[in-house]
């Protein structure tokens, strides 16, 4: 069953799908999307950084910025793969709140890491004459940005919340 239409809308709103169907759909749509995208973000960011370290609205450290995002989320990644997802599909309740909370935790680091991105591009505001490269970066970062302020969005208020009220 594809869980998203032709230009990546979930086909049903996330809070009406059932756990297994939300969870094949955070898996597929921003897993997936991360693991592919961010790579590719580092190693333009560190193109950009270099080729314009003499500008001033240069986004230097973006490229570090990103590398840690890549590396913090595949680590989450892994445990919500590993433990808290196969839990959840085994409808454990109360033994997870623990698991939640760790993650929620780094859902609060990942949103520090975005507010850094912002200030590193100063918003993605592209400075005038700014190259297609540097252009391309910032519409990518912040797509990027948005999708995982989503991703964590679905997770802390609709997901988790699923699992937390079993332990009352």
């Amino acid at each position: 069953m594809s869980l998203t239409s032709t230009d990546d809308r979930p086909l049903r709103e996330p809070e009406t799908m059932k756990v297994g169907d939300l969870i094949d759909y955070i898996l597929a749509y921003f897993h997936v999307r991360h693991r592919a995208e961010l790579p590719d973000l580092v190693a333009l960011a560190r193109k950009v950084e270099r080729v314009h370290h003499d500008v001033p609205e240069a986004p230097l450290g973006l490229g570090d910025a990103l590398e840690h995002i890549r590396d913090d989320l595949e680590w989450h990644m892994q445990k919500e793969e590993q433990v808290l997802f196969p839990a959840m599909r085994q409808g454990v309740g109360g033994a997870i709140v623990h698991p939640i909370g760790v993650l929620r935790g780094e859902h609060e680091n990942h949103a520090r890491a975005i507010a850094k991105i912002r200030t590193l591009t100063r918003n993605f505001a592209i400075p005038e004459g700014a190259c297609g490269s540097w252009q391309r970066l910032y519409a990518d970062v912040e797509r990027l940005c948005a999708n995982l302020c989503e991703h964590m969005r679905i997770e802390n208020e609709i997901l988790f919340p699923r699992f937390e009220i079993a332990r009352m």
